[in-house]
C-alpha cells in the first residue's frame, strides 16, 4: 500500500510539474504577443482635419497622438505605435513625402514585433498612393490604407471608425501578402482596384475590376477571395524609381479638339505619356500619325480611359502593334501614371512594358501573378 501511495503521489507531482510548465510556456507566450504592435504612418488628410468655419474645413490639423486619443476602444484589440511622416491635405502628396513613407514602411516590414502597418491619408490621392506602395511592396506584412470622408470635428465623424477597422484587418493573419489595401466605410478594397467614385458620400471607394476584397462587421475581418500573393515577394521596383513618376505626362482627349492643340501637347512630353482616352482607350484617328512618330523617338506611350471600370485592350479601335502604343488594361490613367513612371529606368521594350501592364505584381523572381478578382 505504502508503495501504490508513494507511486500516486510522485505522479501528481510530475502532473503538476507538467501543468507549471504549461502555464510558464503560456505566459512567455503571452508576453512575447504582448510586444506585437500596429505601426500607424500618419500623413495627414480628412481624417486629421478641423473646422475653419460652419462651411468649410482643413486637412491635416491635427497630429495622430490626437486622434487616437479620440478613440478610447482604439488599443483594447492591440498594442499600437504611431509616426508622424507628413500632416497635408493629399492634394499636397508629393515625391519627396512617398519617399520618406517608403523609409517608414520598410523599417515597420523588418522589424519582428510590427504585426501590420496602417497608412493615415487623405482621400484625394489615398488611390494613387495605395497603388505605388502595392507595387513596391506587393506582399509580407498587411499594408492597409485609411482615411476620412468627414473632418475629425465633425457632427458624425467617420474617420475613428475608420481607423480602428483599419487597426483590425492589419492584424489579421488573412491580411498577410495580400499587397496593399484601402479600408473605408467597413469594406476591404485592394489597391489595384480601387477608385474613388463621390466627391463627399461615405461610400465614395469602389472597386473597377471585380468584387471588394472583403468588409467588416464589428471586430470581425471577413475576406472574400483567396488572393494571398505566397511568400515574401520582392518587387522589382525600389525607392530610386520613385522619382520617375514626375516625368510622365498625361493628355486627356476631348471632342472638338483641333490637331493643333493634339501636336502641341504631344510635343510637349518628355520620356513617357499616358493618353487618357475615351472609351477603349480611344484617341482621335488624325493623330495617330503624330503618335506613331513619337513613339518611333523613344517615347513610351500608354492608352488608359477616362471610364472608371472595364479594361483598355489591344488592338481593338486602335492598332497597338501598328503604333507602338500599350495598352493600360485594368488600370486608370492614374494608375498608369505611376506604374510607367516606375518603369523609365528598367530600360524595357514595349513588349516588355506591355507584359509588365499584364501583371498583378511584377516581382524580381519573375513571377506575374495574375490573381482573382
Amino acid at each position: 500500500m505504502e508503495i501504490y501511495q508513494s507511486s500516486s503521489i510522485r505522479k501528481d507531482f510530475l502532473m503538476i510539474k507538467l501543468l507549471l510548465s504549461i502555464v510558464v510556456i503560456l505566459m512567455l507566450s503571452n508576453n512575447a504577443n504582448a510586444k506585437k504592435y500596429i505601426k500607424i504612418l500618419a500623413t495627414g488628410g480628412t481624417i486629421a482635419g478641423k473646422s475653419q468655419s460652419s462651411v468649410d474645413y482643413a486637412s491635416g490639423q491635427l497630429n495622430i497622438a490626437a486622434l487616437i486619443a479620440e478613440i478610447p476602444k482604439i488599443q483594447d484589440y492591440t498594442k499600437i505605435s504611431w509616426q508622424q511622416v507628413a500632416n497635408i491635405g493629399s492634394q499636397d502628396m508629393s515625391i519627396k513625402i512617398w519617399k520618406t513613407l517608403y523609409t517608414a514602411i520598410e523599417e515597420a516590414k523588418k522589424d519582428d514585433d510590427v504585426l501590420g502597418i496602417v497608412i493615415t491619408h487623405g482621400t484625394d490621392t489615398m488611390v494613387d498612393s495605395a497603388f505605388l506602395f502595392d507595387l513596391l511592396f506587393p506582399s509580407g506584412k498587411p499594408l492597409v490604407f485609411v482615411g476620412a470622408m468627414r473632418n475629425a470635428d465633425a457632427l458624425s465623424a467617420d474617420g475613428p471608425q475608420n481607423l480602428l477597422d483599419a487597426i483590425h484587418v492589419a492584424s489579421s493573419i488573412e491580411a498577410v501578402n495580400r499587397g496593399a489595401l484601402i479600408v473605408m466605410n467597413s469594406k476591404i478594397i485592394r489597391a489595384r482596384n480601387a477608385y474613388k467614385r463621390h466627391t463627399a458620400a461615405l461610400g465614395t471607394f469602389k472597386t473597377s475590376n471585380g468584387s471588394y476584397a472583403g468588409d467588416l462587421y464589428g471586430d470581425d475581418v471577413n475576406f472574400y477571395h483567396n488572393f494571398s500573393r505566397e511568400g515574401e515577394n520582392k518587387s522589382i521596383f525600389n525607392v530610386s524609381d520613385i522619382d520617375g513618376i514626375a516625368q510622365v505626362s498625361m493628355m486627356s482627349v476631348y471632342p472638338g479638339l483641333s490637331v493643333s492643340y493634339y501636336k502641341n501637347a504631344l510635343s510637349k512630353i518628355n520620356k513617357a505619356l499616358v493618353v487618357s482616352g475615351v472609351g477603349n482607350g480611344n484617341f482621335p484617328s488624325f493623330i495617330a500619325k503624330n503618335i506613331k512618330e513619337i513613339v518611333n523617338m523613344g517615347a513610351i506611350i500608354v492608352r488608359s480611359s477616362q471610364v472608371p471600370e472595364g479594361y483598355v485592350s489591344r488592338n481593338v479601335e486602335i492598332n497597338d502593334d501598328q503604333l507602338g502604343t500599350i495598352a493600360s488594361l485594368g488600370l486608370s490613367p492614374q494608375k498608369s501614371r505611376i506604374l510607367l513612371g516606375l518603369l523609365l529606368k528598367k530600360n524595357m521594350s514595349n513588349s516588355q512594358i506591355q507584359k509588365i501592364f499584364e501583371c498583378e505584381v511584377p516581382t524580381t523572381d519573375g513571377s506575374c501573378g495574375i490573381f482573382p478578382n
